[in-house]
């Protein structure tokens, strides 16, 4: 009678809250979702993030801005995330994994994985303060119940619990909708649904389909009396049909960016056309003879973002059309340009990775940094590189939205060793300011 009485209670025991004879009820699951970071810049925070564990910088509806690996984030606030934070024990990631592991299951939950070292962002973690840890539940409002204790504070999207350790745990419903936006100047940072670039501040615009082809630049130049052009129209034409392409989305405050660079790399302009009604744009610009390359920077509407090259040459020139590429030698570090001092510094510059180039800005009389830089064209500044056959061409924008600051640091992903020129370009009272260097990028093996 007693071993009889022993199985019934077992048999109870595994069947929880469920009726007699009925099938067991499982206990309630959740997925770690993401550790939560607090630090001083998150914009700063994506890229290297990014680079360690090969995923996508993206946003997180309600929730944050991060990198994603599959169905993991780490995602990041500016600090204080949490006002108590300065008052609680800091915990590494894998205590706070663990203490909140125990937490959930002395509460009934199934928690996978059961250990940090088997999540995928384990792979690298930054050394920054973690604020709170996250799972994700399917259903939250039922997770939320089995959990029966009052949230610290809640959303309809997650609730957060702070544990007797004083940690923070939070459980998010699980939502793995597909990316549909992306950042029109930063095509990594991507998210379900609409929002804003936590790198440049842009509108987050839909992810277009994927389109065969190239969109093509046609270039036609008005003659000078004396030589030259001194008018340029241009016309975009969509890759499928041929056809020219009307409509466009701003890019950092303009529809068309055009670059003019003469072939011996001593003359630079970043100019905006006019566009027409029948989507062709125009400018009137001088050039002298001689060969030029034209860079079109361009987002078409229901398309991906362009930079178009076109080689042209003005009426009266009369050299070769394919003579050998200037040499570049490296110059001086430091230029003085529009009453500027800019300083140029370039950290273990080397092939296929992002090359952090820093320009230290002053007053060219007074030697004091500048405090008093305004944004041009919706960013801190703006970065122009061209190897010194014209074959490669980038057009970079700091990460990072502030210009009180007298430091502002591009890192732009160069393609082979080689020497590059470069334009970076500032404004300070209303005034475009353009300073030309060169940069050497080393082979990774010497």
């Amino acid at each position: 009678m007693k071993q009889r009485m022993l199985a019934v209670l077992a048999t109870f025991a595994v069947a929880g809250a469920g009726e007699w004879g009925q099938t067991p009820i499982a206990r309630p699951a959740v997925r770690f979702h993401h550790l939560h970071y607090a630090v001083a810049d998150p914009g700063a925070q994506l890229r290297p993030a990014s680079d360690a564990l090969q995923g996508v910088r993206t946003i997180v509806p309600g929730i944050g801005v991060g990198v994603r690996v599959e169905r993991e984030y780490l995602l990041f606030a500016r600090a204080p995330l949490d006002p108590d934070a300065s008052s609680r024990r800091q915990q590494g990631a894998a205590d706070l994994y663990a203490d909140a592991v125990r937490w959930l299951s002395r509460r009934g939950f199934s928690v996978q994985p059961a250990t940090l070292r088997d999540t995928l962002v384990a792979r690298s973690l930054p050394r920054e303060r973690i604020d709170h840890i996250a799972f994700a539940a399917d259903d939250l409002p039922r997770a939320l119940a089995a959990i029966g204790a009052k949230p610290a504070s809640s959303s309809d999207v997650a609730a957060t619990f702070r544990l007797p350790s004083g940690a923070i745990v939070e459980i998010v419903q699980a939502t793995d909708r597909p990316d549909a936006y992306w950042c029109p100047m930063h095509p990594g940072v991507r998210a379900p649904a609409t929002g804003k670039c936590p790198l440049c501040g842009m509108a987050l615009v839909p992810i277009p389909p994927p389109r065969p082809g190239e969109y093509r630049l046609d270039a036609e130049l008005r003659p000078r009396a004396d030589g030259g052009a001194s008018h340029l129209r241009l016309a975009v034409r969509d890759p499928e049909s041929d056809a020219v392409v009307s409509s466009f989305v701003d890019v950092h405050e303009r529809a068309f960016h055009l670059f003019v660079i003469s072939r011996d790399l001593e003359r630079f302009a970043h100019v905006h056309p006019s566009q027409n009604t029948d989507g062709s744009f125009e400018l009137d610009h001088p050039l002298a003879p001689g060969l030029y390359l034209l860079i079109a920077d361009f987002l078409p509407a229901g398309g991906t973002s362009q930079l178009v090259h076109r080689m042209v040459a003005t009426p009266g020139y009369s050299g070769p059309l394919f003579g050998a590429p200037p040499p570049l030698e490296p110059g001086p570090d430091e230029q003085v340009a529009g009453g500027l001092r800019i300083r140029m510094t370039v950290e273990s510059p080397a092939p296929r990775r992002p090359v952090p180039i820093r320009f230290e800005i002053a007053d060219a009389v007074r030697g004091t940094p500048v405090t008093d830089l305004e944004p041009f064209l919706g960013a801190a500044g703006h970065l122009l590189i061209v190897d010194n056959d014209l074959s490669t061409a980038i057009h970079g924008h700091p990460e990072d939205t502030g210009t009180a600051g007298s430091s502002v640091t591009f890192a732009p992903v160069l393609p082979a060793h080689g020497r590059y020129k470069l334009w970076v370009q500032f404004q300070r009272r209303g005034e475009v300011i353009t300073a030309p260097f060169v940069i050497d990028v080393r082979s990774e093996i010497q």
